[in-house]
C-alpha cells in the first residue's frame, strides 16, 4: 500500500503500532524495514527519519485486518493513492 502527505507522522505511527501482524516499510531502495513485532515502541523509530510529515511512503501488511483498519484511516484522512 502506497501512502501520501501524512501530515501528522506521529498519529499515522501509533496506528501502525497497534497492528497486531507484522508491517514493513519499503524505502526507494527497496529495502524493508520492520515496524512492528520486536520493536520497544514501534511509534518512535520512523520519526528518525521523517521530520512529522510524509510526502510518500509504502508499506506491506501481514494480517489483512491491519491493512483494513489503516486503509480505512487514510480514506477519513485522504492519505490514499487513487
Amino acid at each position: 500500500m502506497k501512502v501520501y502527505n501524512i501530515h501528522n507522522g506521529k498519529e499515522f505511527f501509533k496506528k501502525i503500532a497497534a497492528c497486531e501482524g507484522m508491517v514493513e516499510l519499503v524505502n526507494e531502495k527497496g529495502e524493508r524495514l520492520q515496524l512492528t513485532k520486536g520493536m520497544p515502541d514501534p511509534s518512535t523509530l520512523p520519526m528518525m527519519y521523517f521530520d512529522g510529515a510524509i510526502r510518500e511512503m509504502e508499506l506491506f501488511f501481514q494480517n489483512q485486518k491491519d491493512c483494513t483498519r489503516i486503509l480505512h484511516y487514510l480514506m477519513n484522512k485522504r492519505h490514499l493513492a487513487a
